[in-house]
């Protein structure tokens, strides 16, 4: 297997890592770095994508380059008839060119990098939701918050890509793992709702704190909360039903969840490591085939479509229905 790493930020070392430690060693880099990191110079480094595929055929490609230029990045791989993709997460920040990815390659074989399926509490809650423990679901709620300037301490954030709207930043872009598994748990959304702002507090032009009101398909309410603003990282879910309810906490490793008779429960995972997720998706993707836990195009797009609808409902003062809402 011949891997091409695209980008080699943050999430792109981190899956490198991740593939080197799996065995893997027929890597090579696309990177605007013309020197590697020590550890990485045994490997080949590419200024382009048609200067790489020149030199000898992938079979997979991992794009990690940031949000606005996953698409262009995308169609370069598929036009060097790289078989098997793994694009990070959200698909773009926009519809742009989507539909010709759609119409020219229906069978490409793309994962979309939604590694919190791999996290073992929110599967804990798919499979309790799945066996009906508290009723029909009523309603969810969502919420994700972090200081920003705390998620890479390493860089200035104000010059990071959430930080502009050209890379593609923005709480809901950056979080849109929150949409992504309630979609994933619940299905499809009707109706969404939502209002957004820059506080102000960051110095940033992209927006900082957001609020999401969704109506399922099957009936159910929910509501996600985002915001940059955080001092200490939230990140958890409650989910009611007509016979109890259900919370996923990330940062307690925890999903407690309470019945009708008042009993409560708790599952912990608390040894499980974040890095465990990418390890996990990586595993996936590199075996090349789909299963319940991995997000393909098609499914990447529905929450893409659902962060456009809400942006679009809070700039125009409207409800947006999701069937009829067509992204320019």
């Amino acid at each position: 297997m011949q891997i091409l790493i695209i980008g080699l930020g943050s999430i792109g070392k981190r899956h490198l890592n991740n593939i080197l430690s799996l065995g893997y060693t027929n890597i090579a880099i696309v990177s605007s770095k013309k020197v590697l990191p020590e550890e990485y110079k045994h490997l080949s480094v590419f200024a382009t994508i048609q200067e790489a595929v020149q030199k000898q055929p992938f079979s997979s490609a991992v794009i990690c380059v940031p949000t606005a230029q996953h698409i262009n990045i995308l169609q370069q791989c598929l036009h060097a008839n790289i078989e098997h993709i793994y694009l990070e997460k959200p698909v773009s920040n926009s519809f742009n060119n989507i539909q010709t990815i759609v119409a020219n390659y229906p069978n490409a074989n793309i994962f979309v990098g939604f590694d919190m399926h791999y996290d073992v509490g929110l599967q804990k809650v798919k499979s309790l939701i799945q066996e009906k423990i508290i009723g029909n679901i009523v309603s969810v709620n969502a919420q994700v918050g972090q200081y920003l300037p705390d998620w890479r301490p390493y860089e200035d954030y104000s010059k990071g890509m959430s930080a502009k709207k050209e890379t593609g930043g923005g709480v809901m872009l950056d979080l849109v793992h929150e949409f992504d598994y309630l979609y994933w748990l619940f299905g499809n959304v009707n109706t969404i709702a939502s209002m957004y702002k820059n506080s102000g507090s960051l110095k940033i032009e992209t927006e900082d704190i957001a609020e999401v009101l969704l109506h399922f398909e099957n009936g159910i309410l929910g509501t996600i909360h985002l915001d940059y603003l955080q001092q200490k990282l939230v990140r958890n879910c409650l989910i009611t039903g007509s016979e109890g309810s259900i919370k996923w906490d990330l940062v307690q490793s925890k999903v407690s969840w309470i019945l009708k008779d008042k009993l409560e429960y708790e599952f912990s995972y608390a040894g499980f490591e974040r890095n465990e997720r990418f390890i996990n998706i990586m595993k996936d993707f590199l075996s090349q085939k789909h299963n319940a836990l991995t997000t393909n195009f098609s499914n990447g797009l529905a929450s893409l479509k659902m962060v456009l609808a809400a942006k679009y409902s809070s700039e125009n003062n409207v409800f947006v229905k999701l069937d009829e809402f067509h992204p320019a």
